[in-house]
């Protein structure tokens, strides 16, 4: 009997990652509303609408063995206060494994390598931090992601032909493969924790931008003062001491 994934939010990165299960499980996802049913339906996905003043189907969402939670807090008017009414309901303690898209951003803003270890004084993000601290007892796996690139998400395009003064700033970054690639990876493992998600590498601003606007044919932007910014970096090696392998390590190399 095939088991049954539970997608919290499909949008960006939880459409393909719904796709990503679609051979060995059922596929429940949640839609903020109808527009996108028959699409879903039609992708053989199970769907059901969830928001803010919509929970009727969150029972059947919950009726599930894997869960990833993955809403982007400014979509929401009090995200927190919608949580608090997924994570209270009582089928969440049977389900196997949850796992929850954080992000890097709750480091803190200095100088410094950032690991999963860093104890909070002065959270970058509160909200994210607040977040986190009230789903933590009850998530299997938290994933502080890095930016999210790839799927047509390219580093620099938005930037295109503006005049920024960043040139020497380096990138945290994580390809969209690798967050779902991981995904299955705790789910086989069956792991528990905190894990940042970031490639390797962490090139210049600049380099990059310069190299995706020739790749991409977008006009490249203007670096023309040069300001010093803090070298905040994120070490998203702790997934592979315990034999995860990022599919895009460099930034330099993604593919969109």
């Amino acid at each position: 009997m095939k088991k049954t994934v539970s997608i919290l939010g499909t949008g960006w990165l939880g459409f393909p990652l719904a796709k990503s299960f679609q051979k060995e499980f059922n596929v429940k996802v949640s839609m903020r509303d109808e527009t996108k049913k028959q699409e879903y339906i039609n992708e053989g996905f199970i769907p059901y609408l969830l928001n803010e003043e919509k929970l009727d189907f969150l029972d059947e969402l919950l009726e599930t063995d894997y869960l990833f939670i993955n809403f982007p807090p400014s979509k929401f008017k009090d995200f927190k206060s919608f949580l608090e009414k997924i994570y209270s309901h009582e089928k969440l303690t049977k389900i196997k494994k949850i796992i929850f898209v954080s992000s890097t951003s709750i480091y803190p803003d200095e100088e410094k390598t950032f690991t999963e270890d860093e104890v909070f004084t002065n959270p970058k993000s509160q909200k994210i931090y607040e977040i986190e601290k009230l789903i933590e007892d009850k998530t299997d796996i938290i994933f502080r992601c890095a930016g999210l690139m790839g799927a047509k998400r390219i580093s620099g395009r938005y930037f295109a032909g503006k005049e920024l003064d960043c040139e020497d700033v380096k990138v945290n970054y994580v390809h969209l493969d690798d967050v779902i690639l991981a995904t299955h990876f705790v789910i086989e493992k069956d792991l528990e924790g905190i894990f940042n998600l970031c490639s390797h590498e962490h090139p210049t601003r600049k380099d990059l931008y310069f190299k995706n606007a020739e790749e991409f044919g977008f006009d490249k932007p203007i670096f023309s003062e040069k300001k010093r910014y803090l070298e905040r970096l994120i070490d998203g090696s702790k997934i592979e001491k315990v034999g995860f392998k990022y599919k895009y390590p460099n930034p330099l190399e993604y593919k969109y």
